[in-house]
């Protein structure tokens, strides 16, 4: 196995953070829009917290490498306007699906202790999208033949 230049990997580890800086954002802005209490709420803050420690890991990761980590932006823009549990849920899956597209390339140059992170942030979010009612398959997040 050839793995990537550490530049490549921490290249990497910057991408899932902008992608977890993002979710964190939309997650935030779920929760903050669906009723309180409810069973999409309470899934949406969930997810807040779950991404938002993962942020925080990638960056601890991303620092210790010796690289600046990316910053969030001061916005981000949600694809569709969430009006309630279904608009959620197609935000959140949108949200899973592009973290699980980054947390698939960090396991592919990672090595052991950052690859079983990064495949147990893969599992969650793969595990997440179906709690959004999002479809099962084989390697979430990357496409299928």
């Amino acid at each position: 196995m050839t793995l990537l230049p550490a530049a490549s990997y921490v290249a990497t580890l910057q991408d899932a953070l902008a992608a977890e800086h993002a979710s964190v954002y939309a997650y935030g802005a779920l929760a903050g829009r669906l009723a309180t209490s409810s069973p999409a709420q309470e899934r949406a803050a969930d997810g807040y917290r779950e991404h938002l420690e993962r942020r925080d890991a990638l960056i601890a990761q991303v620092a210790g490498s010796g690289a600046v980590p990316t910053p969030a932006e001061p916005a981000y823009a949600i694809p569709v306007r969430i009006t309630g549990p279904s608009s959620a849920a197609r935000v959140a899956r949108q949200v899973e699906d592009r973290c699980a597209v980054h947390y698939a390339a960090v396991v592919a140059v990672a090595e052991a202790k950052q690859r079983a992170f990064a495949l147990d942030a893969w599992t969650d979010c793969a595990t997440r999208l179906l709690g959004w009612d999002g479809r099962a398959t084989a390697l979430p997040g990357l496409e299928q033949p």
